[in-house]
């Protein structure tokens, strides 16, 4: 997707709407990207946050357009609420531009965006990952038990 313009309005983006792109690594993280609006000076750039390894920034068109291009959107999230909530969470997002505090485990971009959304940050990709570490742990417990008996 070229245009990104084109791509907001095809989606029917609105404010704190959210993109997710499915990244690379292993097919199983994704990265997201908060819709903010139009940027007022320039009716024809819309504008879009997300929290990087290097902060929480706003999204340079041309660096949203390549992961447009290369990675493909996997889902939109709409924002569910009012008009009101949604200039709320606009406010949220804008809130936290600039801080520098990136951690994989307690705030990535999906923490942000789940901030943006519903006022509280959460990562269901981290809760899923401390699942799995939790079943493997208790797989090779159940596994050393089971080892000392029959041995």
């Amino acid at each position: 997707m070229k245009n990104l313009k084109q791509f907001v309005i095809q989606n029917r983006l609105m404010p704190a709407d959210v993109i997710v792109l499915r990244k690379k690594f292993f097919g199983m993280v994704d990265h997201f990207a908060v819709f903010l609006g139009w940027d007022r000076n320039n009716i024809n750039r819309p504008v879009f946050a997300a929290n990087y390894t290097a902060g929480t920034k706003f999204v340079q068109s041309r660096e949203l357009e390549q992961f447009l291009l290369e990675l493909n959107p996997e889902r939109i999230e709409k924002f569910q609420g009012n008009q009101t909530q949604r200039n709320l969470a606009v406010k949220r997002a804008l809130s936290k531009i600039g801080e520098k505090n990136y951690d994989y485990f307690s705030n990535n971009c999906e923490h942000y965006k789940s901030f943006v959304q519903t006022g509280v940050p959460e990562s269901k990709q981290v809760k899923d990952l401390g699942n799995a570490v939790t079943a493997a742990f208790g797989i090779a417990i159940v596994a050393g038990l089971l080892k000392e008996i029959f041995d």
